[in-house]
């Protein structure tokens, strides 16, 4: 027995691979014999080991989440807790949690055990877990301030805000989006905490975790690098997933399953055009990444304008690519509508917000004022386009836009921080005509007037001999110089302004020709038969 010992704790690769298979024994084992055997049809809530206690048992497995997480937190603080075994039991506490998650919904749905206390302690038990883990990740590793007063914020309002809808006797059960935001928050969070593992063989994915060269630590404790990309993707889902909690914001979360038509091609044909539409929220994250100060980056605005024309090409093509391979969804409209409210609306006033608080004279009231006054224009674009979404009968015609576009609006005031903005800090000054753009701009977006769309776009010969061309020109010249620069010369980067500013001048010129082209076109009123789009 002292040789196996020995063996055992002489080899970390031993020692994760012991313990690893002991967590996924433990949590099949369990799963298996929560769920049981198939339904009996003559006794379809009667589970053969729980029997009538079946109706209690999600609720007993949500309750079982509480203490879990509190011992992920008291592992960290506890100073007899630092062992090795202790450290394993927070791994198991962990993905206990996640088992009992994902049981507590199948169980009930499976063995007829839903109850209205279950559709309110699921997610408070979320909720409570999700505390433990970021207190812990802030505490003791590298989750900055701002990110859990993000994360602690979104759950005290939702809390308040449920409690309102539930004396309403509205449905306050989970919905898809909260369970994404569950699922990120969770993965994000736990990969913080692995990489505060004092015992780094325990499971050995603290060693993935800790690759410096992956994933590099900060000076003084911060975040840097692909930590902070995903901090900022758990914040952006964290507040995306509040926004349904209001009416006005209900257009980002109808989907229900079984509740309309879907497409009835096989899931990876349904799945494409959801790639593109996943990659625009992805690209609006990576946007405000490079905006965040502590990103060292050259031609910051450049670099930042061109994710978000990523953005806008993916924005452009998923619907297109789901009517062509009839792959349309009510799941991927929900999707759309809530990544343009994240990329478009929150990730661009982010932008905003940063690129202009630094500024010196600069207010950070100002700029958050800016930032959301853009945000709001956004919203009231999006919400009037589901509105009169519903009312459309004929959603096989093509119509133009109602107002500015909102990827196009994003665009424009990315291009104006450009030419404004370039290299150095922008002056007060500067501050001024700036403002003003942005507010015309998010003006234009909720306006009446009447802007081609892009398919309608192809149709005259000026937008597709010089307006389309331009606009692919720009951002292939804005991705080759933005994944060059790395490699130039010192002597040739110093021409790289010219070009990005020939970039710019470009993308503006085709902006103030659609927006002049449009006002000629005039104002028109909303048609139910074939209204335009977002």
């Amino acid at each position: 027995m002292n040789v196996i010992a020995d063996l055992y704790t002489g080899s970390i690769a031993l020692q994760a691979t012991i313990n690893s298979g002991l967590i996924v024994f433990i949590l099949v084992l369990l799963g298996r014999f929560i769920i049981g055997p198939r339904v009996d049809p003559a006794n379809p809530g009667r589970h053969p080991v729980f029997g009538q206690y079946t109706i209690h048992i999600p609720n007993v497995m949500s309750l079982l989440r509480f203490p879990l997480a509190l011992w992920m937190l008291l592992v960290h603080i506890l100073p007899l807790s630092q062992s090795m075994w202790w450290n394993l039991s927070l791994h198991l506490s962990f993905w206990l949690c996640c088992l009992l998650d994902v049981l507590d919904g199948k169980f009930a749905r499976k063995w007829h055990a839903v109850t209205e206390d279950g559709k309110s302690l699921d997610p408070a038990s979320d909720k409570f877990v999700t505390f433990a883990l970021a207190i812990t990740a802030w505490r003791f590793g590298e989750l900055p301030s701002w990110a859990i007063a993000i994360v602690v914020g979104r759950e005290v309002l939702s809390v308040i805000q449920r409690a309102r809808m539930q004396r309403q006797g509205r449905d306050v059960s989970a919905r898809w989006l909260g369970k994404i935001k569950t699922g990120v928050q969770f993965t994000v969070l736990y990969i913080l905490i692995l990489r505060i593992s004092r015992f780094p063989g325990t499971v050995g994915l603290e060693l993935l975790t800790n690759w410096e060269w992956l994933l590099p630590r900060g000076a003084d404790g911060e975040p840097v690098g692909l930590i902070l990309w995903s901090i900022l993707l758990m914040c952006f889902c964290t507040t995306i997933s509040l926004f349904p909690f209001f009416s006005s914001f209900g257009y980002v979360n109808d989907y229900r399953v079984g509740s309309s038509v879907e497409s009835n091609r096989p899931w990876y044909i349904v799945t494409v055009p959801n790639i593109f539409t996943v990659g625009n929220y992805l690209c609006g994250v990576t946007a405000v990444f490079f905006a965040m100060p502590g990103v060292d980056v050259l031609y910051r605005p450049f670099v930042i304008l061109f994710w978000i024309m990523a953005a806008a090409l993916c924005d452009a093509f998923d619907g297109p690519i789901a009517r062509r391979l009839r792959a349309s969804s009510e799941f991927g409209n929900c999707l759309d509508a809530s990544t343009d409210l994240s990329t478009f609306g929150l990730a661009v006033a982010a932008v905003i917000f940063l690129l202009n608080v630094g500024v010196p004279g600069v207010s950070a009231v100002w700029a958050a004022a800016l930032a959301g006054t853009y945000f709001c224009m956004v919203h009231t674009r999006l919400y009037r386009f589901s509105q009169l979404e519903k009312l459309r009968k004929n959603t096989a015609t093509k119509s133009d836009f109602v107002g500015l576009p909102s990827p196009s609006g994003a665009i424009g005031v990315l291009v104006f921080f450009t030419l404004f903005h370039p290299l150095e800090l922008l002056t007060p000054v500067q501050t001024i005509p700036l403002s003003l753009l942005i507010l015309m701009t998010s003006a234009l977006m909720v306006s009446h007037y009447d802007f081609l769309s892009h398919s309608n776009s192809l149709k005259v010969p000026f937008y597709r001999a010089f307006m389309i061309p331009a606009v692919f020109l720009g951002f292939g010249t804005l991705f080759v110089l933005v994944f060059q620069q790395p490699f130039v010369t010192n002597h040739f980067a110093r021409e790289l302004i010219f070009y990005f500013k020939a970039c710019s001048w470009i993308l503006a010129t085709v902006l103030l020709i659609y927006i002049l082209h449009s006002l000629r076109r005039g104002k028109v009123a909303p048609d139910v038969s074939g209204n335009p789009e977002v």
